[in-house]
């Protein structure tokens, strides 16, 4: 067999490609196996690893290349990428990594360029959007007399201090993202603590205590959805006991 493909970050050694043969020398008892050293961060080995498998090794499914798209699209180094470029990336079809893109819309990385395959990059911020010189100029609202009061149908601020509902809003997003993110990085190094270094006793531990806890706080928010509305359950597709 070739040898796996890891990163070196001048600390430890992220495996990007080569797991089911590390678990094959696992199995056969071996503590050693080939490897090819590149300089890197975890970061670059989960890039990496969208691409395995795209023309040699274990056939990928149909399911194996979405997941490869999804995680692709949020990873931090797609950031600024076309579709054309990921696609090329991950060997699926760039059609299919715009479809995800739209999928994906609140958990991908925003950037207001994009590089294509030819190098070039551009600004995407305004694509569908009418130039400046195309807008309507708004007419200058008429004088009004000094001694005028405010107009009672404008909007008032908020007071002071306080956030309005769309704000709390961003906030819930930005904080989605995160956990999304998190999660992800959990489970990379869960598996790396099992299937690489070995330590499957404390990766199972690990991941059923952090099961736990999330489960525990859906069990929380399903309950309060229920009481609010017994139509939530099928709404949000909970299984009422």
């Amino acid at each position: 067999f070739p040898p796996v493909t890891v990163f070196y970050d001048g600390t430890d050694y992220w495996l990007a490609d080569g797991f089911h043969r590390v678990k094959a020398a696992y199995a056969a008892g071996r503590d050693t196996i080939a490897c090819e050293v590149h300089q890197g961060t975890v970061n670059d080995a989960q890039w990496h690893s969208f691409s395995a498998n795209r023309t040699n090794g274990l056939r990928r499914t149909n399911q194996d290349k979405q997941r490869a798209v999804k995680a692709a699209l949020t990873h931090a180094k797609s950031c600024g990428l076309s579709d054309q470029e990921i696609a090329r990336h991950v060997g699926v079809d760039a059609k299919t990594v715009g479809n995800w893109r739209e999928k994906l819309t609140l958990e991908i990385p925003e950037s207001a360029t994009r590089k294509g395959r030819d190098g070039r990059t551009i600004n995407v911020a305004r694509i569908g959007k009418r130039p400046p010189s195309a807008r309507p100029v708004p007419a200058e609202p008429p004088p009004t007399a000094a001694a005028a009061g405010p107009d009672p149908s404008s909007p008032v601020p908020p007071p002071a201090g306080r956030t309005t509902r769309q704000q709390r809003i961003d906030r819930l997003t930005r904080l989605r993202i995160s956990f999304l993110e998190s999660t992800k990085r959990l489970a990379h190094l869960v598996g790396w603590l099992g299937e690489t270094h070995g330590d499957f006793d404390q990766a199972e531990l690990l991941l059923s205590n952090a099961s736990s806890a999330v489960a525990a706080v859906i069990a929380e928010i399903e309950s309060k959805a229920l009481a609010a509305d017994p139509l939530n359950a099928s709404r949000l597709d909970i299984e009422e006991n």
